[in-house]
């Protein structure tokens, strides 16, 4: 319905004010307002914008690398960011003012990006925007019909919650191989980096295939080799180099698998003017593990301890699996089916 340059350069402005205004620390009940804004415009407004801008930018032939160039020089723009953050923060003594002046640093950044959009990013174009509200809100409803859309929720619910699960690795080694403190969040800071190598490596890898579901496949069969390595390493200190390295290459499979998760929508024969649509379902209903899947992996680590976090391990790899199993039957039916219209 509306253009996604103009809701990109307000999720961006917006964002940046936003984070202006929590930078002067305005109170608990107005900093909970400022994050359900920030809600909107990260999420609502901004993140079906993002995917169909992404796939505007080129051809069928390109969807692989734009994603993966997304993803990866997300993560190394993320990584400067924090390393600059942080070189503000230690320039104050004290800690609040330096909190404060990071916060706007980042707010700054967020600003400056929402105007570069504006100027470089090609808008939509009017005749796609004839659509009235009414036919835009049952186009959405008409998706939720088509099985395809389901899978594709699927696809980036699995691969969301394996992302998610990824991130104790650190304090599992914390706990269990002696990885102090330091270590773990310098591991932090290298995780960006490997979100731009894993990134672009699985989108150019994709396009060389000429398959963004052969990518999700074989990142997805390295995460449970991944995942099945922390169950079977022995728990002793000596192991930690293990663990680290293998948390280096789980990483790498977990970026490639999300660098492609909304290229395949191409794969699946989504048409552009439909991206907004089935992207916003996708991303509303495939990011529903943040509702529950922390505090349940996080009760069984605080119950059951180190066999609290295989079963976390374990968790991965059968979400994994069924990444696997969506995407290949999404291939079957992409395969046998039609292209859609709505």
């Amino acid at each position: 319905k509306f253009s996604a340059r103009k809701l990109l350069t307000f999720s961006f402005l917006a964002t940046g004010v936003l984070g202006l205004w929590f930078s002067t620390f305005p109170g608990f009940t107005i900093s909970r307002i400022i994050f359900v804004l920030m809600g909107v415009s990260t999420i609502i407004t901004y993140w079906s914008a993002c995917i169909k801008a992404t796939r505007m930018l080129g051809t069928e032939e390109e969807q692989g690398r734009l994603f993966g160039l997304q993803e990866g020089l997300r993560g190394i723009l993320n990584a400067l960011l924090v390393f600059v953050m942080t070189a503000v923060f230690a320039h104050y003594t004290n800690a609040v003012a330096g909190a404060a002046a990071a916060i706007r640093v980042c707010s700054i950044t967020v600003i400056i990006i929402g105007i570069l959009n504006f100027i470089f990013i090609e808008d939509t174009k009017k005749e796609e925007n004839t659509a009235s509200a009414l036919e835009v809100t049952k186009g959405l409803f008409k998706m939720l019909l088509i099985p395809r859309v389901w899978l594709l929720v699927g696809i980036i619910f699995t691969a969301y919650s394996v992302y998610g699960l990824i991130g104790y690795i650190t304090t599992y080694a914390q706990q269990f191989y002696g990885l102090t403190a330091t270590t773990a969040a310098t591991l932090g800071g290298v995780r960006y980096l490997l979100q731009g190598l894993g990134g672009i490596a699985g989108g150019f890898l994709a396009d060389k295939l000429h398959s963004r579901i052969k990518v999700i496949i074989g990142g997805c069969v390295g995460l449970i080799l991944s995942f099945g390595a922390y169950i079977l390493l022995p728990g002793k200190a000596s192991s930690l180099t293990a663990v680290i390295v293998n948390f280096f290459i789980g990483l790498i499979f977990i970026y490639a698998v999300r660098s492609q998760y909304f290229a395949v929508h191409d794969d699946a024969k989504i048409p552009i003017h439909l991206s907004g649509r089935v992207s916003g379902i996708a991303s509303a209903l495939g990011y529903m593990p943040d509702m529950f899947m922390y505090t349940l992996v996080g009760s069984w680590m605080d119950s059951y301890g180190r066999t609290g976090y295989n079963m976390t391990w374990v968790y991965a790899m059968a979400a994994a699996a069924l990444c696997i199993v969506l995407t290949f039957i999404l291939s079957k039916v992409v395969k046998n089916g039609q292209k859609i219209d709505a």
